[in-house]
C-alpha cells in the first residue's frame, strides 16, 4: 500500500507539472476546458473529481495576479539548465523561468500535500536543489539578479528564498 500511495503521488506530481506547462498559453476562460479534456486522456484512471480537484489547484495558480508574470509571456517552462559552479557541474530541468533585463526568476514547483509556512520550514534538500540553480544562473546571467522560489500548488503558496538562506545550502 505505501508503494502505491508513492506511486500515485508521483503520477500526480507529473500530472500538475504537465498541466503548469501546458497551460498557460491557453486563453483564460478556456484553460478548464483543456485540461479536463487532456487528464480525461492522460488520467482516465482517475475519477471525474479528483482530476476536477487537479485542475482546480493549478488553475488557482495560473489566476491568481500574484502569479502572472511567472507565467506571462516571455515566461519559460521546463528549461533545461547546465553549468560549471565552483568546479561542480550543475545540470537539472527548471520548472519555470523568467528572465528580464535586470533579475532572472526560477522556480520549482513542489506538488505535495505539505506546505511549510515560510522559507526556514523548506526541507533542506529543496533549498540545496535551488541554491544550486541561482548558482547556475549566477554563471549564466553574471549581471542579473537572481531570484528563486518554490511555488507550493496546494496553497497555493509561493515562498522566495533569499540570498541568505540558500547561500547556507
Amino acid at each position: 500500500p505505501q508503494g502505491a500511495a508513492r506511486a500515485a503521488a508521483v503520477n500526480r506530481g507529473l500530472l500538475l507539472h504537465a498541466l503548469f506547462e501546458r497551460l498557460p498559453p491557453v486563453a483564460p476562460e478556456l484553460r478548464r476546458a483543456v485540461a479536463l479534456r487532456w487528464l480525461g486522456v492522460q488520467a482516465a484512471d482517475l475519477d471525474a473529481a479528483a482530476r476536477a480537484a487537479m485542475v482546480d489547484e493549478v488553475l488557482s495558480v495560473l489566476d491568481d495576479p500574484a502569479h502572472a508574470a511567472l507565467f506571462g509571456p516571455g515566461s519559460l517552462a521546463e528549461v533545461p539548465l547546465s553549468a560549471v559552479v565552483d568546479g561542480v557541474v550543475v545540470a537539472g530541468i527548471v520548472d519555470r523561468l523568467l528572465v528580464t533585463d535586470d533579475a532572472v526568476t526560477v522556480i520549482d514547483y513542489k506538488t505535495g500535500r505539505h506546505v511549510p509556512e515560510n522559507a526556514s520550514a523548506v526541507q533542506p534538500t529543496y533549498l540545496r536543489q535551488m541554491a544550486a540553480y541561482r548558482g547556475a544562473l549566477a554563471a549564466i546571467f553574471p549581471e542579473r539578479r537572481i531570484d528563486a522560489a518554490l511555488l507550493y500548488t496546494a496553497g497555493p503558496r509561493l515562498i522566495a528564498l533569499d540570498d541568505a538562506l540558500l547561500d547556507a545550502h
